[in-house]
């Protein structure tokens, strides 16, 4: 425990500009002035008085260990009459006496000492408080630490790992010839591989330093600390190796090929996780009709946007719909045919095919298309040597077989498409006048409807607007 303290005091940053604290033959003194007398004669035990030598309550210095890093520091107070509570310790200055850091902490966080003595009611309102038990929840600590510790060591001992003088793990002890992995050292840094030379962890020091920062490939970090057969030496250790292998199989890592296998793992939840938050269709049920009319019936796949996966973790499947403009241009459907076969068809935007699928228990149907008003589009396409300007849209208004329909993972571009013209119109961002000039020349053959749009009488961004323009198109 002592050595914990030093540590606290080593590394604290704090420096106290308060009142200057001394201790002489049991009297306190704040700047000089005598305020309160206190007997340390026994060790970690504290009785504080007033200085006409009325008991004011004792103190006594309390900790446990739970780890070689880790451990609990508490004051249990005790009033003249014998009440009793407990505090955390906190150290609030710069000093190596902790008669002085106990002071410190009666005085300025809860005002039980200050210049003017023992203020015995504020020493009474400090009792009177319930507070939680300290000594009670850091035994439930420590004992579940040695739980902990004692079920590491149980693993260890499963495995029984053995780390040979050229940094071979062995499991099975000396003798054991079932090689787990490989430990490698260069420059103070602690590199632990295993059998498909995956990083299971790194251990960096310092040759001043005892303890010691890991971290594994699942990004979990900690410490360990045993001594100074922790500290860097300069030179590859077999002793140090062994405990670095031995804190990793005892946290659970067990080295051989258990890396490759998890991050296949955590590769197909990405995978699961980016397939729910995408816009894309993935094996639902549905339906696809031809040009001539001909439907199928089956599973439907289209994808609409890239997964947010890292292109190192790209499945090979979704290779193809990542090249350069192939998003929303193709729809595929596994289907029986007639002799009761699995077949699988792939249609294109371009050949004006319609699909509807099953999205989570709502049918969604899409209409492939080119589309006017959108040259920007067009012209990136063509500078990605995407030429084909065709892409399936959703049909989300429908009217006399005129349709709005929206573009999927564009919430603000729509498309309007009337069943006498072979290409649809898109509206985007575009400013509202540019773009309804536009589509009155496009329906020109309506002149009430082109007229009114010229005039500026339809706010184009407005999804009912929209529909209003399908119902009233080429009615008068």
């Amino acid at each position: 425990m002592k050595k914990l303290i030093l540590t606290l005091l080593i590394t604290l940053p704090l420096l106290s500009y308060g009142q200057k604290i001394k201790i002489k033959k049991g009297i306190i003194t704040f700047d000089k002035k005598e305020v309160a007398k206190v007997n340390d004669n026994v060790k970690n035990f504290y009785k504080f008085s007033t200085l006409d030598g009325k008991k004011a309550f004792d103190v006594e210095f309390k900790g446990m260990s739970a780890s070689n890093l880790e451990g609990f520091q508490w004051l249990e107070m005790t009033s003249a009459d014998g009440k009793k509570t407990e505090i955390q310790y906190e150290v609030l200055m710069t000093s190596f006496s902790v008669t002085k850091l106990i002071i410190k902490l009666l005085s300025d966080k809860y005002e039980l000492i200050s210049s003017n003595g023992i203020d015995m009611t504020k020493v009474d309102e400090f009792f009177a408080v319930e507070r939680e038990k300290l000594s009670d929840k850091y035994a439930k600590a420590v004992v579940s630490a040695k739980a902990d510790e004692a079920q590491r060591q149980k693993t260890i001992g499963r495995y029984n790992p053995f780390v040979k003088d050229d940094g071979t793990i062995l499991f099975g002890g000396s003798r054991g010839t079932k090689i787990a992995g490989k430990v490698t050292y260069y420059q103070n840094v602690y590199t632990v591989k295993d059998l498909d030379k995956i990083v299971i962890g790194t251990a960096k020091g310092c040759s001043t330093c005892t303890s010691v920062d890991a971290k594994t490939y699942t990004d979990e970090e900690f410490k360990f600390d045993y001594g100074s057969r922790t500290m860097m030496t300069g030179r590859f250790s077999r002793s140090f190796a062994q405990i670095f292998v031995e804190e990793l199989l005892g946290r659970g890592y067990q080295l051989q090929h258990e890396a490759k296998a998890y991050k296949a793992r955590l590769h197909k939840e990405r995978v699961k996780v980016a397939k729910e938050n995408s816009i894309n269709l993935y094996g639902v049920d549905g339906t696809v009709t031809d040009t001539d009319g001909k439907t199928y019936k089956g599973t439907i796949y289209a994808i609409f946007e890239k997964l947010q996966l890292d292109p190192s973790q790209q499945q090979s499947d979704y290779a193809e719909m990542n090249r350069i403009d192939k998003f929303g241009k193709f729809v595929s459907v596994k289907y029986k045919n007639d002799k009761n076969r699995e077949r699988t068809k792939k249609f294109s935007a371009k050949n004006k095919v319609k699909f509807c699928a099953n999205d989570n228990g709502t049918e969604k149907c899409f209409v492939g298309m080119k589309t006017k008003g959108n040259a920007l589009k067009k012209m990136s396409n063509a500078s990605n040597l995407g030429f084909d300007n065709s892409y399936f849209y959703e049909i989300i208004y429908e009217n006399n077989s005129h349709m709005v329909l929206n573009k999927p993972g564009e919430e603000s571009t729509y498309v309007l498409r009337f069943s006498n013209k072979k290409e649809g119109f898109m509206i985007d961002g575009r400013k509202n006048e540019k773009v309804s000039a536009k589509l009155a020349k496009y329906i020109s053959e309506c002149k009430s409807l082109a007229e009114d749009l010229k005039n500026g009488e339809f706010d184009l961004s407005n999804l009912d607007n929209l529909k209003q323009i399908v119902d009233e198109y080429c009615k008068n």
